[in-house]
C-alpha cells in the first residue's frame, strides 16, 4: 500500500471516530458522573491518537510502520470505548 493510501486509510479512521466522538460528547454532558469519568479517560486516548496521526503524516519507513501499529491499537480502543459508552447511554 502506498504512503498516500495509508494516510487516506488513517484519515478515514480519524473521521469516523471524530463523528462518533461528537455524537457522544453531547450525551455524555447529560450523563452521570461515572460516564463522565470514563469520557475523560477516552478523551486522553483521543488526544494521543490525534498526536500519532500528526506524527504518522510526517513519518517514513520503519517509523511509519511503528506509528501505524500504535495508531491502529489506539483506534481500536477508542472504537470499543465509544461502543460501550453508546450502550451505557
Amino acid at each position: 500500500m502506498t504512503n498516500n493510501k495509508i494516510k487516506q486509510s488513517y484519515q478515514s479512521v480519524i473521521d469516523s471516530l471524530k463523528q462518533e466522538r461528537d455524537e457522544l460528547k453531547v450525551k455524555v454532558h447529560l450523563a452521570g458522573m461515572e460516564v463522565r469519568e470514563e469520557w475523560s479517560e477516552v478523551e486522553k486516548k483521543w488526544e494521543h491518537l490525534q498526536s500519532k496521526s500528526r506524527q504518522l503524516s510526517k513519518a517514513t519507513g520503519e517509523s511509519a510502520h511503528e506509528l501505524g501499529e500504535v495508531f491502529t491499537k489506539l483506534g481500536d480502543e477508542l472504537k470499543e470505548t465509544y461502543r460501550r459508552l453508546k450502550r451505557t447511554l
